[in-house]
């Protein structure tokens, strides 16, 4: 294995026995000349190498074998048959409810894990205080890990993670749950691995995480790897093959995965459609788009976006900050920023306005009003069909 692979995975399937009464499985276990069970294969011959320093997200339907190659690589489910090896130190941040034991303390289940990680006493102990401060829940820390809400448990297990000096960084899901800040904290650290050349693997449902953190996609469909390649270029495709699959849902296919409170850090107070008379946009006329808000603490890089969307719910166009090059004010204070279109060529009908900040890498949204404004596109004549007016050109050919 090259220096220069961190992870290997090489025609690794898994297999599942699917039993239709519990009796059967207790009958396999005498009878092995006969089959009680049916075989479901989660992973099928799959076979791809993470190079050091990559940040590589994985994507798919749910079923389609995401979560049980992390399992596999994080070394807590064995594979049916295949090859994985690694090249470093790895530490998982798996879906909530594994990695701890309920019955123990927050703090004996960090002393576990990190004993597993193959830390030292001295080592455990120089590294308790670093994942008590990042976790920040109080007293908790000496309390059965039962008792504790979703939030503090992912707050243990990243904290936990992320201290104990990892080479490869394996994250399924988790980072959804939390508060904002949680989740700002989590960036910086996820940023900082990335700036020190870790290798993090990310499962995500988020497909603006993963286009917005890593730097290629794979696509999972069936147990097998359906399409790899540059983040962006992955996730364009795959939401297009959702839309037209007409599966998305609310949950698991949003492009923004919204936290538990906003306010604390940035409030959007204000959004107005000028240049308009009640919100009524004549066809092809320029339309401005105005946001006032108030930046509470500091953050860097500031990211600010406006969606349009059709009264059918289809994404029209989605700009921001960062995509134009504009850089926002990162400095506690009362701002406006206006976004304005030089031709509104949607056709005529009524449209919502999504708006949106959020930090540097466009992930953790500190501040998002979906459809906080509408307005209607007018137009006296009967132009064309469907979303957008194109312009064109009609050319007769004459005959050779």
């Amino acid at each position: 294995m090259s220096s220069n692979i961190s992870i290997s995975v090489k025609e690794v399937s898994k297999c599942y026995r699917m039993f239709d009464r519990p009796q059967d499985r207790l009958k396999q276990g005498f009878i092995r000349s006969k089959k009680y069970y049916k075989e479901f294969w989660a992973l099928k011959n799959v076979s791809f190498d993470v190079l050091r320093g990559q940040t590589v997200g994985i994507i798919g339907r749910n079923g389609s074998g995401k979560s049980t190659i992390l399992q596999i690589i994080a070394n807590t489910l064995n594979l049916t048959s295949g090859e994985v090896k690694v090249n470093g130190r790895v530490a998982a941040l798996l879906e909530l409810g594994s990695g701890f034991n309920p019955e123990f303390t927050g703090r004996e289940n960090v002393i576990m894990n990190c004993t597993i990680m193959g830390l030292s006493s001295a080592e455990i102990q120089e590294r308790l205080p670093l994942i008590e401060e990042f976790a920040e829940i109080g007293d908790f820390i000496n309390q059965p890990v039962k008792l504790y809400s979703s939030g503090m448990y992912v707050r243990l297990a990243f904290a936990c993670a992320i201290n104990v000096d990892p080479d490869i960084l394996v994250i399924d899901e988790a980072l959804a749950v939390g508060d904002m800040r949680f989740q700002l904290k989590c960036m910086d650290k996820i940023k900082s691995f990335q700036k020190e050349g870790k290798t993090i693997l990310f499962v995500s449902h988020d497909s603006y995480s993963i286009r917005n953190v890593c730097d290629e996609a794979i696509w999972m469909m069936d147990g097998q790897i359906y399409r790899r390649g540059d983040a962006k270029a992955i996730i364009e495709e795959y939401q297009d093959y959702m839309k037209a699959d007409s599966v998305q849902t609310s949950k698991e296919d949003s492009d923004i995965q919204i936290p538990e409170q906003y306010g604390d850090i940035l409030d959007i107070k204000d959004v107005r459609i000028v240049d308009s008379t009640d919100n009524i946009i004549p066809f092809r006329q320029p339309i401005s788009v105005e946001v006032e808000y108030a930046l509470k603490e500091p953050v860097k890089q500031l990211l600010g976006g406006i969606a349009i969307y059709d009264n059918q719910n289809n994404y029209i166009c989605g700009l921001n900050t960062k995509l134009s090059g504009c850089s926002l004010q990162d400095q506690p204070g009362n701002y406006k920023l206006r976004l304005h279109y030089k031709e509104m060529n949607l056709m005529p009908g009524t449209y919502f306005i999504d708006v949106g900040f959020f930090e540097s890498a466009g992930v953790v949204p500190l501040d998002y009003q979906g459809k906080i404004k509408s307005f209607r596109v007018a137009s006296g004549e009967y132009l064309a069909e469907g979303m957008v007016y194109l312009d064109h050109e009609w050319v007769l050919l004459e005959e050779e």
